[in-house]
């Protein structure tokens, strides 16, 4: 039910920390001296306080991406890819499932008229399973706190974050319930971000649920800055 649910939704509530994108430096050029690539690597990498992470839309908290992003694809073993395409104002446009190179289907999303968050996802290949996305109240733009897949008639599985000081994911309480039951052995998911962008956005999170490792990584692409 776990892949499903990540499947039609691919969100998680994912806060990016603040880390250096370019930490490699090409081989090919490595000077006799180490120490040297060392010490340059660490001057030219951004100080965290220097990355400013700041949401420029709700779709874009939702989805916790910061920047002025065009698109976002998720992939992960065993699932289709989705696509999330932003305006330049940081509006989603499209939710898409990549089906293969010439097909894609669409998803049908719908916002809260009280926060004005996506609040609902669903694919209609995946019906009669949806999604949807809960948020904590207050001011500013919020990335979701939970969400919960649901096949509307007693079978679903719900997630709830929980975050560090920085408001990073750092575990998931999971529940699920079958035929209204709910199931008692849950393990709680532990969530590692890396490879992170110049923008401060995660390109592979790794969960792990005792032997069980999930990894979803993230393409992101931005608009030309003008």
């Amino acid at each position: 039910m776990k892949n499903i649910l990540l499947a039609a939704v691919c969100i998680l509530a994912l806060s990016a920390c603040k880390q250096n994108a370019s930490q490699n430096i090409e081989q090919a050029k490595e000077p006799a001296d180490n120490t040297a690539v060392q010490t340059t690597a660490q001057e030219e990498a951004p100080k965290a306080e220097e990355v400013k992470l700041e949401y420029l839309s709700q779709d874009l908290a939702t989805f916790e991406l910061y920047g002025q992003v065009q698109s976002v694809t998720y992939t992960e073993d065993h699932v289709y890819p989705v696509t999330i395409l932003f305006d330049e104002n940081g509006k989603v446009t499209a939710i898409q499932k990549i089906l293969s190179d010439e097909e894609k289907e669409n998803a049908e999303f719908s916002y809260s008229s009280e926060d004005g968050a996506i609040k609902s996802i669903q694919f209609a290949s995946d019906d009669p399973w949806i999604t949807y996305l809960g948020y904590e109240k207050g001011p500013g733009f919020k990335a979701p706190s939970s969400y919960t897949a649901s096949n509307q008639t007693g079978n679903y599985t719900e997630e709830t974050y929980h975050r560090d000081s920085t408001g990073r994911v750092v575990s998931i309480d999971v529940e699920e319930a079958i035929h209204f039951n709910v199931v008692e052995d849950n393990t709680p998911l532990t969530v590692e971000f890396s490879d992170f962008d110049e923008k401060g956005n995660w390109l592979k999170c790794t969960q792990k649920s005792g032997d069980n490792t999930f990894v979803k990584l993230r393409a992101i692409t931005y608009y030309p800055q003008k």
